[in-house]
């Protein structure tokens, strides 16, 4: 965690070379969050593995780039040490009983866009791109699958400010898990997650 908020916060100053000048500078700009989700079932939306659930725990920062008087945007990244995909009994050909699959993850590559954000309640859309490593291949343990896959995810939520330097997010992402086609076998597994976030904003 130190590391990552190290990489962020040097960072900063790079992006605000061609960020716009913020209309309300006295509003914060940096955005620590600690966030939790679940994925109670997985879709077919475009991988094919289905009865996957899955859970994340980890870090996310952002930092507030251009603004509008009613509409922001901010570069974002996630670090997630835990994501870990629960699988059911399968057979591989052999019969493997259901297992949890443990996996780290960090997406350097996102964007959080915030709508009517002077308000004590509004809502945003993210989208966040990264990789995934995984103890073992994901989301099937076979031959030719790979245990570093790719990551990209999309969705929103709403934003509680909880006081001049905190906020609550609640929101839900479409989650997406594949190699990409870098290998032989690329089955990819579509997640639904529900998560909640704390936000230490500075």
């Amino acid at each position: 965690m130190t590391r990552f908020a190290f990489f962020v916060l040097s960072s900063a100053p790079a992006w605000a070379a061609f960020c716009s000048t913020d209309p309300s500078p006295v509003v914060p700009r940096h955005d620590f969050q600690f966030f939790a989700g679940y994925s109670p079932i997985s879709s077919t939306l475009i991988g094919t593995t289905t009865d996957r659930r899955f859970l994340i725990a980890g870090f996310g920062y952002s930092y507030r780039c251009w603004t509008w008087p009613g509409v922001s945007i901010s570069h974002s990244g996630e670090l997630m040490p835990a994501a870990v995909l629960v699988q059911p009994g399968q057979y591989l050909p052999q019969y493997v009983g259901p297992d949890a699959v443990y996996g780290f993850a960090i997406t350097p590559l996102g964007f959080t866009f915030d709508f009517g954000r002077r308000h004590s309640f509004y809502p945003f859309l993210q989208t966040n791109e990264g990789i995934i490593a995984s103890s073992e291949p994901i989301p099937i343990n076979v031959t030719g699958a790979t245990g570093l896959n790719f990551l990209i995810d999309v969705g929103g939520g709403v934003r509680i400010k909880a006081g001049q330097r905190s906020a609550i997010s609640l929101g839900y992402k479409f989650l997406h898990i594949s190699n990409g086609f870098t290998s032989a076998v690329n089955p990819g597994v579509d997640n639904n997650v529900f998560y909640a976030g704390f936000s230490i904003l500075r």
